[in-house]
């Protein structure tokens, strides 16, 4: 492949990327003008779980698919599904469509998660493969950093609607781009494409990240929901043990260089997402109004967009193995330090500590995938790719509502004297309502955060053990084990 082709490639991925990366923050911002619109409040969270689980659980079956019948094919199913699925948003005319439909854009989701980073594992040598995915990786943190104020100006000025319907031309570019020079003779079908086990991945990890979403408001329901999964994921081990074209191969968990970087990728995302998730909230419960929040999101986000793109760059002379153990250090010291913070915590202190933990992230993100890309090489791409982003999608899920139990339950207490809360989804929705933190809500929810970031501070210590497994060779500490220039396949 010409190097201006795969330039224009690689805009096209990116942009694909994009179109997944700032979905959440623009629709975050736009929600509440959704809700004055259609109602039905006690569904709003349910907008961004049904497109979490339905993007977590179509990411093995893309890679799957991919290695098979071609990226370039399965990109455009990736782009229609998402397309389709922002259409019929625009159009929904209840909050319970706009449920139904959100999962169709996450199918869509599923696949601009696992593709374009497959395809640029394709056409860059494994030399300059760390690169690529780290520029990959810097397009998430500028999405967040642009979402917000994107998603308020769509909505001022073109309304609600909109902010699902500008995703059809940016698809289209991503698709032209695409169409006009990836020209890919990889993928042939083998028909033994294994859809009993993608089924039941689907439905087993589909159910248990229900039964996460329900554990503190419903825990009857809860534990029905993860049972069902785990038989799921019972007659998942059975349907891969007889499939001749396994989703994921069971041999694989026996290797050790795919067993650490998904092992790491599921337990930094575990704890990172789950920052991300409530220490906006916890900013907004000591200062009030919803640009506060902004405050502790925009560090995470250079942290990780900038590390991303310098951790690319760094891989072939520092080694993967090296970038993804400062990388989880970095995790693990900030929640650490994120332990100590009090509502009288000053907001340079909780910006910096953000940042590091951005830092962290953009450092090991990165290296994780370049190594398990290198180890498994270029007929295996998709699958590497989707496996690796799958556990870390899934690390991400599970981590936001565990640890969101984690602080309800030790905080349960304190967060019952404030009034109208509960439970962490009550203070969400009365912040959401009124951008005034009620009395006593950033106290409640400071004695959880610290008992989380405990918690998390000892995930990421794990984490760090887990890297510091990986094998030298293959992990990249100056060596590439996949000599071949997989773009001239």
């Amino acid at each position: 492949m010409e190097e201006r082709e795969r330039q224009f490639v690689t805009i096209g991925v990116l942009v694909g990327i994009f179109l997944a990366a700032i979905d959440g923050t623009v629709v975050t911002t736009a929600m509440p003008t959704v809700v004055a619109a259609l109602g039905g409040l006690e569904l709003y969270p349910w907008v961004f779980t049904s497109y979490m689980l339905f993007t977590a659980v179509t990411m093995p079956l893309f890679g799957r698919l991919a290695d098979a019948y071609g990226r370039k094919k399965l990109f455009y199913v990736g782009i229609a599904a998402f397309v389709a699925g922002s259409v019929l948003s625009g159009a929904a005319g209840s909050m319970a469509e706009l449920v139904a439909f959100r999962a169709i854009q996450g199918i869509g989701g599923g696949a601009m998660l696992a593709l374009p980073y497959t395809i640029l594992g394709v056409i860059y040598p494994p030399e300059r493969r760390g690169w690529a995915i780290g520029l990959g990786g810097s397009v998430w943190g500028v999405a967040s950093v642009l979402g917000p104020p994107l998603g308020y100006a769509i909505v001022s000025t073109l309304g609600w609607r909109w902010v699902f319907y500008v995703n059809v031309p940016v698809g289209i570019i991503a698709v032209a781009f695409i169409a006009t020079t990836l020209d890919e003779s990889t993928g042939a079908a083998t028909g033994d494409i294994d859809y009993a086990g993608a089924l039941a991945i689907a439905v087993g990890v589909g159910t248990i990240l229900i039964g996460l979403e329900l554990l503190t408001t419903q825990p009857l329901a809860a534990g029905v929901a993860v049972v069902i999964g785990l038989a799921s994921l019972g007659g998942f081990y059975l349907a891969e043990r007889r499939a001749s074209e396994p989703i994921i191969p069971l041999a694989l968990f026996g290797d050790r260089t795919f067993l650490a970087t998904i092992t790491a990728g599921f337990l930094t995302s575990f704890v990172v997402f789950a920052g991300l998730t409530y220490i906006p909230l916890f900013v907004q419960s000591v200062h009030g109004g919803a640009n506060s929040s902004a405050i502790a999101v925009v560090p995470i986000s250079i942290g990780w967009s900038g590390m991303s793109v310098l951790a690319g760059r760094m891989t072939e002379r520092i080694g993967e193995r090296r970038l993804s153990i400062v990388g989880t250090a970095c995790i693990a010291v900030s929640f650490a330090a994120g332990a100590f913070w009090t509502p009288a915590t000053s907001l340079v202190v909780i910006v910096a500590v953000a940042f590091v933990m951005g830092v962290g992230m953009g450092t090991v993100t990165p290296p994780l995938l370049t190594v398990i890309q290198n180890h498994l090489g270029a007929e295996q791409m998709g699958l590497a790719t989707s496996s690796q982003q799958f556990f870390r999608q899934l690390g991400g899920a599970m981590g936001v509502s565990v640890l969101g139990f984690v602080i309800t339950t030790l905080a349960r207490g304190q967060l019952a004297a404030v009034p109208g809360v509960s439970t962490l989804g009550d203070l969400q929705r009365v912040l959401f309502e009124t951008n005034t933190p009620p009395a006593g809500a950033a106290a409640a929810l400071a004695s959880g955060l610290s008992s989380a970031f405990v918690v998390s501070a000892v995930i990421g210590l794990v984490s760090l053990v887990v890297v510091f497994g990986l094998p030298r060779g293959e992990s990249g500490d100056g060596a590439n084990t996949e000599r071949a220039d997989p773009a001239t396949d």
